[in-house]
């Protein structure tokens, strides 16, 4: 395991996921599915969910196949999978980007969403290439979310501002890998000829205030920080102030303050050729 994706391997960090990351919307995995559907069709048999942290976008995928396997690297997250409730045919595994641990030709979709800047890109698509069956697809998708209100530009300058600023505060504590989130996937190209990128799509979210810390505070770059300064002040507070303060939520309690997000999201998409060598 490497150094970066050891982050993940803390109970309390896994627990955070569970808390503060939202499931990935259906729009999103139905127009992934939609390309799978252009050259196959049904039964689709399996999805496989590399990354998947704690099923955010694993579960999401059940009604679309017979079998999802959710795969991630981290115990501590395969168990916080595990303990909320899933659908019936959901499972999870330890394994890697590297290695996905299920046969070869079987999957008809792999999926990544937020996870695939900490894999070893080439090794990962050949994974993918070879645990695919002929027109199988990998979709893999990346957002970055700021707090939002709606119709006030100059509100959510500010609230984006102070994402920033937080984000350049935390950077020293984090991954170069990051660099791929920021720039929404530009320096990650699927090896496949038939390929998509459409970076026009935005996720909009409400949650309360509370839950978007718990977003924040599952950063890899927050929890790096925390191993850095264990007994220092917590940065989010800090932020946390901030968007009180812009947002007029002095009187309410975190849990109850109600809030919007907007997330620009990248969505690339690769299909493995019907007829390629050793297909």
């Amino acid at each position: 395991m490497s150094a970066d994706t050891r982050r993940f391997e803390k109970e309390d960090h896994a627990a955070v996921y569970v808390l503060g990351r939202p499931d990935w919307p259906k729009d999103i995995i139905e127009k992934s599915i939609a390309f799978l559907r252009e050259k196959k069709s049904k039964p689709f048999l399996l999805a496989v969910d590399v990354g998947c942290g704690s099923g955010q976008n694993t579960r999401p995928l059940a009604p679309h196949f017979e079998m999802v396997i959710g795969v991630d690297v981290s115990e501590a997250q395969i168990k916080a999978a595990q303990s909320v409730e899933n659908p019936s045919n959901v499972e999870f595994r330890i394994g890697s980007g590297e290695s996905i641990p299920v046969p070869d030709g079987s999957a008809d979709m792999i999926t990544v969403a937020e996870a695939v800047h900490w894999f070893d890109i080439d090794a990962f698509f050949r994974e993918v290439d070879r645990v695919l069956k002929p027109c199988g697809c990998v979709a893999i998708y990346s957002c970055n979310m700021y707090p939002r209100v709606e119709g006030d530009d100059n509100k959510n300058q500010l609230l984006k501002d102070v994402v920033l600023k937080f984000d350049s505060f935390l950077a020293p504590y984090g991954s170069d890998r990051i660099r791929h989130v920021r720039n929404m996937l530009a320096d990650i190209h699927i090896p496949y000829e038939e390929t998509i990128r459409d970076d026009t799509l935005q996720i909009k979210h409400d949650t309360t205030l509370a839950s978007f810390m718990n977003f924040v505070r599952s950063w890899s770059s927050y929890q790096g920080y925390r191993v850095k300064n264990p007994t220092g002040p917590d940065p989010v507070l800090a932020m946390q102030d901030r968007f009180i303060e812009i947002l007029g939520l002095a009187d309410c309690p975190l849990e109850n303050a109600q809030i919007s997000t907007s997330c620009p999201v990248v969505l690339l998409l690769g299909r493995k050729p019907e007829n390629q060598p050793g297909n």
